[in-house]
């Protein structure tokens, strides 16, 4: 659908980052574009067509604000940057890999997801589109993203990267004959980047998890890129340990190869959280597209209030901000308030720890109040 008032299609980009051509469609694709602000009046005066297209457009502009730029986020992203960047080592040697390791929705998978993409792009303005000599017949596809399962085995491993390159019959043969395709396929397109997602799908207490994490040191000496693996709690699950158990665990070789990265929820408890805080609902706010909107209204009027609702957690704040919205357009309202707000679920975990945050801010026990002004965090991490 193309929007008529925005001039854009900017509604759900339907894109699977686990194929080429999904990755490349996501790498791709133009910023979206705010639909332009409109008064009440503006609003009523529109027709009953346009006005579906611009609420739609603005539900799909709410439900995708960002990557924001946060110092949590910063963090990661410099610290992928001086592992990948600083990979450069010949195919004799192993590139050390890197773990983005974090609870929970807090925006681990966006962060990885960005930083691969601005590294796409850059390599792509470095070295061209095509791999190997002048006029190459390989397709230069600088990353590949392979999203893992529960029932990940060492052969469907291999099959998700055959499957990522769009190789033919990429589900047919053994795992030694898939993996040594996909080797081609790495080799021949230059990927110098594989991000592995949800990487605690592996049980390291299986004899499958064991085999798969183990393939990974096979995968890091064979090709010639650097890993970013992404998930939740992966050293108290036993991956950096290789699944072993206490003297052993020292003699694992993941444990000396793999950097952790962590990505931290916010907090309230330190003027520098406080700020943070702050400073992340200011640029939210100077992102809505509400008839009614004043500045204040997340970073000062409901700052306490979505911290409580959202405990920190950056997809929840995110996902009740964006419902929000959504009702604050379908009834009228136009803005962000409690009492709109409470009508509005997010997810369990937010709201089992709700009660207790909203009791200790009420008591004076905490407090998102910054003592000084904040200034704005920086929207668009690639």
């Amino acid at each position: 659908m193309t929007d008529v008032v925005t001039g854009n299609d900017d509604g759900e980009r339907d894109w699977d980052l686990s194929t080429k051509d999904g990755w490349f469609a996501m790498v791709g694709a133009a910023p979206r574009t705010r639909p332009p602000a409109r008064s009440i009046a503006e609003l009523a005066a529109m027709g009953a067509g346009e006005r579906r297209r611009f609420d739609q457009a603005r539900a799909g502009w709410h439900a995708n604000l960002g990557p924001i730029r946060t110092p949590q986020v910063d963090a990661v992203l410099d610290g992928l940057d001086e592992i990948v960047g600083s990979n450069q080592h010949d195919g004799d040697k192993v590139k050390p890999a890197a773990v983005l390791d974090a609870a929970p929705g807090l925006g681990k998978t966006t962060a990885a997801v960005a930083f691969a993409r601005r590294f796409h792009r850059e390599q792509i303005d470095l070295h061209g589109d095509r791999a190997g000599a002048v006029g190459g017949s390989w397709q230069r596809v600088p990353v590949a993203y392979l999203p893992l399962t529960s029932s990940t085995t060492m052969r469907s491993l291999n099959a998700l990267l055959c499957r990522f390159y769009g190789l033919p019959a990429a589900t047919r043969g053994s795992a030694t004959h898939l993996a040594h395709r996909a080797a081609e396929a790495v080799a021949g397109c230059k990927t110098r980047l594989i991000v592995v997602d949800d990487v605690h799908f592996l049980d390291m207490s299986r004899h499958d998890g064991r085999e798969v994490a183990n393939h990974f040191k096979w995968l890091a000496n064979t090709f010639p890129v650097t890993f970013v693996f992404v998930g939740v709690g992966l050293g108290a699950r036993g991956l950096l340990a290789e699944g072993l158990t206490g003297a052993d665990g020292a003699f694992s070789q993941t444990a000396r190869r793999w950097t952790v990265l962590h990505l931290g929820s916010f907090e309230i408890g330190t003027e520098p959280g406080r700020r943070t805080w702050r400073a992340l609902l200011l640029t939210i706010e100077q992102n809505l597209a509400l008839a009614r909107p004043h500045r204040g209204v997340l970073s000062q009027d409901l700052s306490d209030y979505l911290f409580a609702r959202s405990s920190g957690h950056f997809a929840s704040l995110m996902s009740l901000i964006g419902r929000g919205c959504y009702r604050a357009i379908k009834d009228g309202s136009e803005t962000l308030s409690i009492d709109l707000l409470d009508a509005v679920r997010i997810d369990q975990a937010a709201e089992t720890a709700r009660k207790h945050l909203t009791a200790a801010l009420d008591a004076g026990l905490l407090t998102t109040t910054a003592a000084t002004n904040t200034r704005p965090g920086r929207e668009g991490a690639a």
